[in-house]
């Protein structure tokens, strides 16, 4: 299995990745976690983070998370529902995914954003195919 540090090292080839100045913390079979600060440039007309930055962020996530699993060369979200809970203002924030169902080719995720206070900012359950050695 990758290596946070080497899931980084990686993933800096993907600007949006760069924008938005995500680093993976942790990665487990099944589970990944990130991080990336407060940042006016990720955020929309208030001051709050930008839903799309969540959103993509949380998309990352999940795929790491379903990427963990054995055997999976590369996966692809197939949907991503999101209920933003509270404003994002408060960074660092914090994204963590887990996979809750996994099928051959089918995977089911959970992912949760929080804020620097620990607050449940963002809740997603999402679906990726993956792909297999």
């Amino acid at each position: 299995m990758i290596t946070a540090e080497e899931l980084n090292e990686l993933l800096k080839q993907e600007e949006i990745f760069n924008f938005i100045g995500i680093k993976f913390e942790r990665i487990e079979k099944g589970y990944s976690r990130l991080t990336f600060n407060y940042h006016e440039r990720l955020t929309r007309i208030g001051g709050i983070l930008h839903g799309g930055v969540i959103f993509s962020a949380m998309d990352y996530a999940g795929s790491m998370a379903a990427r963990s699993l054995d055997n999976v060369k590369d996966e692809v979200t197939v949907e991503l529902k999101v209920n933003f809970l509270k404003p994002m203002k408060d960074g660092p924030f914090v994204v963590e995914a887990k996979v809750i169902n996994e099928g051959k080719r089918i995977v089911t995720i959970e992912v949760w954003a929080y804020d620097r206070n620990k607050n449940l900012c963002a809740k997603a359950l999402g679906t990726w195919v993956v792909y297999r050695f």
